[in-house]
């Protein structure tokens, strides 16, 4: 049967997603074949959610305020995120700047580099160093700093050189996923946001380790001497940078994907539980506990009232003159007028019959409690 859900899932897999550049060639290639079949049946298990967490017929409510400092924590972390991935944050790349190819002489490129601005001592350090094309190629993929101040890695060459630069950036590397960590560990903590957020912690800090090895792992993996094939400045992979955006970008994912959950489970739209039989229980006998002491002091306030003269003397004024007030009301044409109209409306039989069960039931209960309670 073909509605609108058909429509726009066909019009998805076999129109958008091919022209989407920016992903995977494999995902392009499988999406017409595995999206007919795994997209419907994703669909079907969240509204198999959806259904199963309405059935448990749980309120929705408002979202809790220690839950709600974790979401406001989530938000200026994934703002700042997003921030971080702007390019104005990112460090200088020379050869974007002057718009030079890997090949160009030092000499040249810094020329080119000092008609845009100064240069600095850095500047002069990147000089004698990009004279070795080993450094350059660390420069694409570990970024300017390393190759500025990791004193030892340029006092080797070859091979060895990807090692000590490779040692020298991991440090700066795992920093904003320790910081990361900091915050999924922050806002999904029991004793800060309560059950809300400790029920997703283990997920949370499994997300944040994915990100720290997946990264470490292609660093270490990646080979630098690629960028040596490129032979045009639009083909240098410039991995450092590339690296930092996917990174900052990844964090912004997760702690949106986090605060949305936080903020679905805990107002109880996904995934809502129902309270324990002993929470249920607890909560039972605190309010009971809470009727009991105020019919207590209900009962010692109307004790005092009734002890003390001038009080005794007050309450009697007050349902003498309410008395009066209630029969001068009643005597009012248009209040009998509206009596009449009532009375004529209501079905005097059924209030008779409602009546007398209520009283039977009185009755009843009245009786049973001199009968011993005989169990077989």
């Amino acid at each position: 049967m073909i509605n609108l859900q058909s429509i726009i899932l066909f019009l998805t897999i076999y129109f958008i997603i091919p022209r989407l550049t920016f992903l995977p060639t494999w995902v392009q290639q499988l999406s017409p074949f595995l999206g007919p079949i795994l997209v419907p049946k994703a669909i079907d298990f969240i509204n198999t959610l959806r259904a199963t967490s309405n059935s448990r017929r749980v309120p929705i409510r408002p979202v809790p305020p220690k839950v709600q400092h974790a979401l406001n924590l989530l938000f200026i972390s994934g703002v700042v995120s997003l921030v971080a991935t702007l390019p104005q944050f990112a460090p200088e790349n020379i050869f974007r700047l002057t718009e030079s190819r890997l090949q160009t002489p030092p000499d040249v490129l810094f020329n080119r580099l000092r008609l845009i601005r100064p240069l600095t001592s850095d500047d002069e350090i990147l000089r004698s160093r990009f004279q070795s094309v080993e450094n350059r190629l660390a420069y694409l993929a570990f970024g300017p700093d390393t190759v500025i101040n990791c004193i030892w890695c340029t006092t080797n060459t070859g091979a060895a050189d990807i090692s000590y630069f490779l040692t020298y950036t991991l440090p700066k590397v795992l920093a904003p996923h320790l910081l990361n960590m900091v915050v999924l560990g922050l806002v999904t903590s029991g004793y800060i946001v309560g059950p809300e957020g400790s029920r997703f912690r283990i997920h949370a800090i499994i997300a944040g380790l994915a990100l720290v090895v997946s990264e470490t792992w292609y660093l270490a993996a990646y080979d630098i001497t690629a960028n040596k094939r490129a032979p045009r400045l639009q083909d240098i992979d410039f991995l450092h940078w590339k690296l930092r955006v996917y990174r900052y970008l990844s964090f912004a994912a997760l702690h949106g994907l986090l605060g949305l959950l936080l903020w679905a489970t805990s107002t109880n739209r996904w995934f809502a539980t129902p309270p324990s039989l002993a929470l249920r229980l607890e909560a039972a006998a605190r309010a009971a506990e809470d009727s009991v002491h105020k019919i207590r002091a209900l009962g010692l306030m109307t004790n005092s009232v009734n002890r003390d003269a001038a009080l005794r003397g007050v309450k009697e004024e007050y349902w003498q003159t309410e008395g009066q007030v209630m029969a001068d009301v009643i005597q009012e044409d248009e209040v009998v007028g509206e009596i009449n109209r009532v009375l004529g409306i209501m079905d005097l039989k059924q209030l008779e019959g409602q009546a007398g069960s209520a009283a039977d039931a009185i009755l009843k209960g009245i009786d049973n409690l001199g009968v011993p309670n005989v169990s077989a």
